[in-house]
């Protein structure tokens, strides 16, 4: 198996801001940077916030270039994953995408009134937009190596107690998927995953909605890992009450995480539920965050 080192995981976008010359927002983008075994660089970008302007304003403030970037990952088709594809697309100069054949898919949130708000890809950055900007456009729901050694999880089964809740106001969820309306229960979801020379695998998040378990144990599956080194990203825990949370780090206590880093939807709640359950290796993650494998005592400033 193909391991990374040095890997270096910058987050672009979260809900969160540190520096007072970044911007926080509703969304979530990390670049990610690495080694491969033969020592040569790589550099993938995973989703691309959910506000355009915010995203390339932060890119702007951190000094951060899109250029040598070799990949996109979608995790999956929501407006706060995918504010800026066709920018960023632009910014590499022509690149591939990666994402499940639901990804643009049209969705809506239909409210109990019956009135509807898009909550899919944003009009402007779609397929054939990604396309005219020079991007290549990859959908599977396969798992599949999108750079040495960074696998995307594919589609995650669901087995564990983990589920779709339904919205907290009431509604539904929609996606339309060959022309037929259908509850959306966000097949597209995935993650991705890699193994640390010296630390184990590790697994970055966009919102999760498959469930961490269901993810951990689909990795498990396809690495054939017992133990994981570490998970950064989005949870979706947000609005989950206290039993669900401790019913959720339980099943996850035989994976022997040494490494979290919960943010964007995972909800202050569940983050400080985090906190007490990995005190050691707990990172609190927001705009500007930089996380290097190699540097662990650096990572753990707040």
């Amino acid at each position: 198996m193909e391991q990374v080192s040095r890997l270096k995981i910058i987050t672009i976008a979260d809900n969160m801001a540190y520096e007072t010359n970044l911007w926080g927002h509703w969304g979530l983008s990390f670049l990610i940077e690495y080694e491969d075994s033969r020592g040569e660089r790589h550099r993938i970008l995973f989703d691309t916030g959910g506000d355009r302007e915010a995203f390339l304003h932060n890119l702007r403030e951190m000094k951060l270039s899109l250029q040598g970037v070799e990949a996109l990952i979608i995790s999956h088709g929501h407006l706060d994953h995918t504010a800026a594809l066709v920018e960023a697309v632009r910014e590499i100069g022509g690149v591939r995408v990666y994402g499940h054949p639901h990804t643009f898919q049209p969705r809506f949130f239909e409210d109990q009134t019956g009135r509807r708000r898009e909550i899919g890809v944003p009009e402007g950055e779609g397929i054939a937009e990604i396309e005219e900007a020079g991007g290549e456009v990859t959908l599977t729901r396969r798992p599949i190596e999108v750079a040495p050694g960074i696998w995307t999880t594919g589609e995650i089964p669901r087995e564990s107690f983990e589920d779709i809740p339904p919205p907290s106001r009431g509604g539904r969820r929609i996606i339309v998927v060959d022309g037929e309306e259908q509850t959306d229960l966000i097949w597209d979801d995935l993650s991705l995953w890699m193994y640390v020379k010296g630390r184990g695998p590790l697994i970055i998040t966009g919102c999760c909605h498959s469930g961490i378990v269901n993810t951990l144990n689909h990795v498990s599956r396809l690495g054939g890992f017992s133990e994981f080194y570490g998970v950064i990203g989005g949870l979706h825990l947000i609005g989950r009450d206290d039993t669900y949370i401790r019913r959720t780090l339980e099943a996850l206590k035989p994976y022997n995480l040494r490494l979290v880093s919960p943010c964007h939807c995972t909800g202050f709640k569940a983050m400080t539920h985090f906190l007490e359950a990995y005190p050691e290796g707990f990172i609190l993650n927001y705009s500007g965050r930089i996380i290097e494998t190699h540097r662990e005592l650096e990572n753990r400033v707040f």
